[in-house]
């Protein structure tokens, strides 16, 4: 459960990644992912009004990030209005009342957050100090210290706050095995059924529309095919991923998705259909991708675990666990922690005590 509303302590007239109440009347806005979570009220009214009526105010992303909400329709009216900045680039921002003329400079830099295509987590410097919202994030230990715009020359920059991604900040999830250990385990998997014939196909059932990039790109690599998907249009400006993904049904990999009403009656059908072209029928099994449901285990397990006759979970976290996230800020060693992500079953007075 989210608890951040918007707004940092330290430069209250920004607004990142909430986009309603009194966040509308910010000085800038940032959006570190386009996860939908993390854009409320981006397509608001009060928001559409306010930007009619602006001469100053913009939002502030990654230029994938642009690409991606620029590529949903209901997101367009942002085009104008729209900063693309460079990664780990230190950019001056002007903070303008409109009212008085008062006028607040700061400085931005992006740094890749490792949560999905162009997520980035923010670094604010200025008068209030530096200031450090992470968004979502996956760091593995001992990424925060190869970061270089998180040093003054070889020393670690004085942080005064950290706006925390603590969704498994929890002893629950102590250990979330690497992207590259649970990558792994995934293609071992997919290897040995697809090689039966070229009727055993794979369904990787991804929950979310985007943020399985990086297993399409590498799983694409190692099987020299392209992931069958429902559309292109929101890579169509990623050549690095587009190449790794297709319409066409006729692949053994696919990770199309059911209509969103329909997808809890299904079970294992795949969302394209059960037989091939030549109407022969298709083995399928279906791999989840999940971390909950391993945190949740209360021995530690594989990467892959069985679920079913033809299905299986395989981990796989978009967030850093308890261990990588004390890492990060062990290194930081930030004056105040602000955990911006309730773990389920716990308070934010339990998250900010630990």
């Amino acid at each position: 459960m989210s608890s951040f509303a918007g707004r940092m302590k330290e430069y209250p007239t920004i607004s990142l990644d909430r986009f309603d109440r009194e966040n509308v009347h910010a000085r800038a806005y940032f959006l570190s992912h386009c996860h939908k979570d993390h854009m409320k009220g981006l397509k608001g009214p009060l928001l559409k009004r306010k930007l009619q009526f602006s001469r100053t105010v913009r939002l502030y992303c990654s230029f994938v990030t642009k690409e991606l909400l620029l590529s949903n329709p209901r997101y367009r009216f942002w085009e104008e209005f729209i900063v693309p900045l460079e990664l780990e680039s230190p950019t001056q921002i002007s903070l303008v009342d409109e009212a008085s003329g008062e006028k607040e400079d700061v400085v931005v830099t992006l740094l890749p957050a490792g949560h999905c295509p162009g997520s980035v987590m923010f670094l604010f410097e200025g008068c209030h100090g530096n200031v450090l919202y992470t968004g979502d994030f996956r760091f593995s230990v001992g990424d925060a210290s190869r970061i270089e715009h998180l040093h003054s020359g070889s020393r670690v920059k004085d942080i005064h706050s950290v706006y925390l991604d603590s969704t498994f900040y929890d002893p629950r999830f102590y250990q979330i095995p690497t992207r590259e250990v649970c990558l792994n385990g995934i293609s071992e998997l997919i290897r040995n059924w697809i090689c039966q014939s070229s009727y055993h196909v794979v369904w990787l059932n991804c929950k979310a529309a985007y943020g399985y990039e990086y297993l399409f790109t590498n799983l694409g690599e190692e099987f020299n095919t392209q992931i069958h998907v429902n559309n292109l249009d929101m890579f169509k400006k990623m050549p690095e991923i587009l190449s790794y993904v297709t319409t066409d049904r006729r692949t053994q990999i696919h990770a199309c998705r059911h209509p969103k009403d329909e997808e809890f009656f299904h079970g294992n059908r795949l969302p394209c259909g059960c037989s091939a072209v030549d109407g022969s029928p298709l083995r399928i099994i279906s791999i989840k991708p999940s971390t909950m449901w391993f945190g949740e285990r209360t021995k530690k397990t594989n990467v892959i675990i069985k679920t079913g006759g033809s299905s299986f979970r395989a981990c796989f976290s978009f967030h850093s666990s308890y261990s990588e996230i004390k890492d990060f800020l062990s290194y930081l060693r930030p004056v105040n922690i602000y955990p911006s992500v309730i773990p389920i079953g716990r308070t934010l007075t339990e998250v900010t005590q630990m």
